[in-house]
């Protein structure tokens, strides 16, 4: 279905992650992301109040799980960790009001109401985000001569779906040791193939030990370390349809999506035993675009085709300062860690790995 590949772009982390969505959230409702491009011009900006929630939590979430400690291989040495990394969700993200979006004169926020309830339409109560309750909305959008009124998709009510307000993002990485106290961090996912969609990652990181050039702290008992991160999410989902479900007909439409992040962390550790408590203080850089591409014809109630091209273009800017506190226990080569990032997405990150010095 149609539907299923919009929803697809938006979500566009939901492919890589699997996540802890259900099947039957993810097929919920017969009103989705691609009646927001029933809205021409502010498709894009519905859209993104709609996803911003989740593109944030999984942004902040990528940006976790880089080390586990301060203290680099020796060269050739290794470790291959597996890490969920769940950004925590605020309840003021459950929510986003139409009417502060700066919408074009011709399209119109009719309100919001409870699903199923009958009731009419309130035009003063707020739009459900993805995260949101499983609110039914109306708008009606002006364009080509033509009026069309649709509805936007619900939110997923995600802790009463999954348990918790948390979005899990799990990561795999190989670390390997080079040359004079410095490490690099591999993240790799070729090209993989979602039904209609394809997605890969590619991530790297250098972490340098920088308490060797000091002398002042050089035979101190601890490791500080520097950390630098690279990691790249990217993909296509192909929307084109014959609008015999009721969408947009399209030959040509496809979804591009591009999710960048950079992390900047001073990490210092210290080891007792088989137990070491780590920290890092630093810097997350996250953009994200999701474009729409191609040629549509959308269709009205008085059957008269208006064509859009080029329908959604958004650039999501997540920065923020992180703080991380940590414990790794550590069994002969395999470990294991917790810890907590402070941050706008305040994120939990657990995980297990296998390490040879």
């Amino acid at each position: 279905m149609y539907m299923k590949k919009i929803y697809r772009v938006a979500c566009l982390l939901f492919l890589l992650a699997g996540l802890a969505m259900p099947a039957k959230t993810i097929a919920q409702g017969e009103e989705d992301l691609s009646a927001f491009l029933m809205a021409g011009e502010d498709a894009s900006k519905l859209i993104e109040a709609y996803m911003q929630p989740v593109v944030k939590s999984i942004s902040y979430g990528m940006t976790g799980g880089w080390y586990t400690t301060a203290k680099a291989h020796k060269t050739l040495g290794f470790d291959l960790s597996f890490t969920v990394n769940s950004a925590f969700i605020p309840s003021s993200e459950n929510f986003f009001n139409p009417e502060k979006l700066n919408l074009s004169s011709n399209t119109t926020y009719d309100g919001a109401r409870d699903k199923d309830s009958g009731a009419p339409f309130d035009p003063t109560r707020k739009a459900p985000t993805i995260f949101g309750p499983k609110d039914e909305t109306r708008y009606s959008s002006t364009y080509g001569g033509e009026t069309f009124v649709y509805g936007g998709p619900e939110g997923f009510d995600i802790k009463k779906e999954i348990g918790i307000a948390a979005v899990p993002t799990p990561m795999v990485q190989l670390g390997i040791g080079i040359i004079k106290n410095t490490d690099i961090k591999l993240r790799f996912v070729p090209k993989q193939s979602f039904g209609e969609s394809d997605i890969k990652m590619f991530g790297i990181g250098i972490m340098h030990d920088i308490k060797q050039h000091f002398k002042g702290i050089k035979l101190m008992p601890f490791d500080l370390s520097a950390l630098v991160a690279y990691n790249s999410v990217s993909g296509s989902t192909d929307l084109s349809s014959d609008g015999s479900d009721g969408v947009p007909e399209s030959t040509n439409g496809v979804g591009e999506y591009k999710f960048n992040s950079w992390v900047i962390q001073a990490l210092i550790s210290k080891k007792i035993s088989v137990l070491t408590g780590y920290a890092g203080v630093g810097y997350n850089i996250v953009n994200t675009k999701v474009d729409v591409k191609g040629d549509y014809t959308l269709v009205s109630e008085s059957d008269t085709e208006v064509p859009i091209s080029n329908p959604v273009a958004i650039d999501f800017k997540n920065n923020s300062m992180r703080l991380t506190v940590g414990m790794r226990l550590k069994l002969g080569p395999v470990f294991f860690n917790g810890d907590y990032t402070f941050q706008k997405y305040n994120t939990l990150s657990v995980g297990f790995g296998f390490a040879v010095r």
